[in-house]
C-alpha cells in the first residue's frame, strides 16, 4: 500500500517538475486527491468545443498556470465519454470548471473560457488568496452597519421622549 502511496507521489510531483500538468481521469484523480489530501480542479470539455480546445493548447500550458495547478490534483472529464460525471455535476455547458477542497466538496465553477491570467485568479480564488469580494463589499457593509445602528439609537430617542413625557390629552 505504501508503494502504491508513493508512486502516486511521484506522478503528482514529476510533472509540475518537467513544467506540464499531470491530467488525471475521474476515479484515478479522486483517488490520489484522497490519498494526497489535495484539492482537486475538474475540466469538463468537449472535443468539438472550440473554447476547450483553446484552454487546452493555450492556458493549460502556460507555465504561471502549471504553476499555479502543482498544489491540485487536475482531472480532465470528456462529456460527451463520461455523461454520468456530468450529470453529477449539474455541467450544461463547456468548457466548466470545478474546484474541489481536500473533502472532495465544490468550493468554486467557472463556465466558460478561461485564458491564463483568468484561471490563475480562479485558482487563486478558489484556495482562498484573493478576497472573494471586492474590497468595497467590506466597505459597504460597515456603513450599512452604521447607518442601521444610527437609526435605531434615533427611534430610541425618540420613542423614550413619547415616553416619559406625562401629559395625557383627556378631551
Amino acid at each position: 500500500m505504501k508503494l502504491i502511496h508513493i508512486a502516486i507521489l511521484l506522478l503528482l510531483f514529476v510533472p509540475a517538475a518537467a513544467g506540464v500538468t499531470n491530467w488525471y481521469n475521474y476515479e484515478d484523480g479522486m483517488v490520489a486527491a484522497g490519498s494526497m489530501q489535495k484539492p482537486v480542479i475538474i475540466d469538463f470539455y468537449a472535443d468539438w468545443c472550440q473554447p476547450c480546445v483553446a484552454m487546452e493548447e493555450g492556458t493549460y500550458p502556460d507555465p504561471r498556470v502549471v504553476s499555479e495547478l502543482s498544489d491540485f490534483v487536475a482531472i480532465k472529464v470528456d462529456t460527451q465519454k463520461r455523461i454520468d460525471i456530468e450529470t453529477n455535476y449539474g455541467i450544461a455547458y463547456y468548457p466548466t470548471v470545478v474546484f474541489l477542497d481536500t473533502k472532495g466538496r465544490e468550493v468554486s465553477r467557472h463556465i466558460g473560457y478561461l485564458g491564463p491570467e483568468e484561471m490563475i485568479e480562479e485558482i487563486r480564488l478558489s484556495r482562498g488568496k484573493l478576497p472573494k469580494e471586492s474590497p468595497g463589499f467590506d466597505a459597504l457593509f460597515l456603513l450599512s452597519a452604521f447607518v442601521g445602528v444610527m437609526i435605531t439609537l434615533m427611534y430610541r430617542r425618540v420613542f423614550s421622549r413619547n415616553a416619559s413625557d406625562k401629559r395625557v390629552l383627556d378631551p
